[in-house]
């Protein structure tokens, strides 16, 4: 199973996605590597930090930045994971395509802070499905968007994740039922290469419902 975070907005959290479901999958007994292909190499640190701070399960992660090569090395990866988990790059450039393609969910972690968020969304779930139109197959990649650091009590973010519906609609993609608060936890997490589901409280509580959503969509058990 190939899973992928992935916004054109760096910043959106596609590392905290990306590595929190790492450890997720890796807690549950799965096999998992994390691959990372952008270039600030959030993910590797994350890792290293990981190791360093004598954490288990240690999560192999492996760095990928050339399009050349991304799909037969992820393939391989796959055959030889259960659960192969790719920390996006935070722009356009000749891997998304390939990243798309390959995978079986992409998750589209969205900040709700500003009509800019709503646009480049826009332009990555366009760019998605321009990619899916051209598929030699008969196969489709589904894409669900996750509101994150989202503040109930403002008035803009919840203006903003009722406007993401019909965003699905207009290309094709999906919504999950639920949301990733501003939690400080996630950060404090990360600091350390640790995933939210290691520690109690409304971080892991959160994370854990996505979680499920996903194995429930891609049918995991």
């Amino acid at each position: 199973m190939i899973i992928s975070a992935m916004n054109f907005k760096g910043g959106a959290g596609k590392t905290m996605v990306s590595t929190n479901l790492a450890i997720a999958y890796a807690l549950a007994g799965k096999k998992v590597c994390l691959v990372d292909t952008d270039q600030s190499f959030a993910a590797t640190k994350w890792a290293g930090r990981r190791e360093d701070s004598g954490h288990k399960p240690i999560i192999p992660v492996m760095q990928m930045i050339e399009a050349k090569t991304v799909v037969s090395t992820v393939l391989s990866l796959a055959e030889n994971n259960d659960v192969v988990v790719i920390d996006g790059p935070p722009r356009l450039n000749a891997l998304v395509s390939k990243i798309i393609l390959i995978s079986d969910l992409v998750v589209v972690p969205v900040p709700p802070k500003s009509g800019n968020d709503r646009e480049v969304t826009a332009d990555f779930l366009e760019e998605f499905h321009t990619i899916q139109e051209r598929r030699p197959d008969e196969g489709r990649t589904l894409a669900y968007i996750l509101p994150n650091m989202v503040r109930d009590s403002y008035n803009l973010h919840r203006a903003f994740i009722a406007s993401l519906p019909q965003l699905c609609e207009d290309y094709g993609a999906h919504m999950f039922e639920n949301v990733l608060t501003d939690l400080v936890g996630f950060g404090e997490t990360n600091q350390f290469g640790m995933g939210v589901m290691e520690q109690p409280g409304k971080a892991k509580t959160q994370f854990n419902k996505i979680f499920q959503e996903i194995n429930t969509i891609l049918e995991i058990e």
